[in-house]
């Protein structure tokens, strides 16, 4: 299954700009690039969660639909996925792929995650990057996990985008760092979020839970890592200008990647992604209680 194929034909609907990357076609793209980037890890956590085949999931925040395809290939043919984002762009976005892709057991709907209601019952409830732009995310996921049957499954993937680093650090990386964390923190994301999954499972009621972590990095010619640093940066241009966080044409968008990449492989730097975390718990029996 090709998890990338990205179909943009009619364009974007414009959106409410609260997610701080805005709802462009190149943020959808940047998106389809990132779940590329992050497909392992994100299968990894699934399957240790216990995503099985024949299951019933909940993907919520699905944006183009990266996660939603990734569920729907573990669960297979006896199984089926619904997606849920509030952008609309987003939702026919993966409308579009899903039929291009031929996948027949992944729906999609449009929803508030904060007041999202189904009459489903799912085995599991998942979420990649998406619990950082929610102002009170144990509130969303105790109300979730309502529509979990018993011994049904909790996991999320989040980033712990302080975590960025390289060593030995160049001054054009560092300030790229600090340009892309002010402009979540002034998009009014959680920078940790990874970190608070903890904390936010067990505020949420939730079982004892697991959790695993992994960064990807950075170094040679090759990595995508430089792109993706300045795409996530060219995202939040709007944020940062209306921020007054930089002016755009001091950042050079344009070059951003190359620069980074010919420092990088001229000083021998390693540059380390954020830290992305998962985290699951299972639901307990009919008539066992939570610890």
């Amino acid at each position: 299954m090709g998890l990338k194929t990205l179909d943009l034909v009619g364009g974007t609907v414009p959106e409410v700009q609260d997610y701080p990357l805005g709802y462009s076609e190149q943020e959808a793209r940047r998106l389809a690039d990132q779940g590329a980037l992050l497909e392992d890890l994100t299968e990894d956590l699934l399957r240790r969660a216990g995503i099985v085949h024949g299951m019933r999931v909940l993907d919520i925040g699905c944006g183009v639909g990266d996660v939603s395809l990734l569920a729907a290939r573990l669960v297979g043919a006896a199984g089926n996925v619904l997606g849920v984002d509030r952008a609309s762009s987003s939702v026919d976005t993966a409308r579009r792929r899903v039929a291009s892709l031929g996948v027949t057991n992944v729906q999609f709907e449009q929803a508030d995650l904060a007041t999202f209601e189904g009459d489903q019952e799912f085995d599991a409830v998942i979420g990649r990057l998406v619990l950082l732009y929610l102002p009170n995310p144990a509130t969303v996921l105790r109300r979730l996990s309502r529509h979990l049957r018993p011994e049904g499954l909790m996991a999320f993937q989040e980033f712990d985008m302080s975590q960025v680093s390289q060593e030995p650090a160049s001054e054009l990386f560092s300030q790229t760092r600090r340009w892309i964390l002010a402009a979540f923190a002034a998009g009014g994301a959680e920078l940790d979020m990874g970190t608070k999954l903890y904390r936010t499972f067990l505020r949420a009621g939730l079982p004892p839970l697991s959790m695993i972590a992994a960064t990807r990095i950075a170094c040679g010619p090759t990595t995508a890592g430089y792109e993706y640093m300045a795409r996530v940066l060219r995202s939040l241009l709007p944020v940062i200008e209306r921020a007054g966080i930089a002016e755009v044409a001091d950042i050079g968008i344009d070059t951003l990647a190359d620069r980074l990449r010919d420092d990088a492989v001229t000083h021998e730097r390693v540059s380390f992604l954020p830290r992305v975390v998962g985290a699951w718990a299972r639901l307990p029996q009919v008539g066992a209680s939570v610890p």
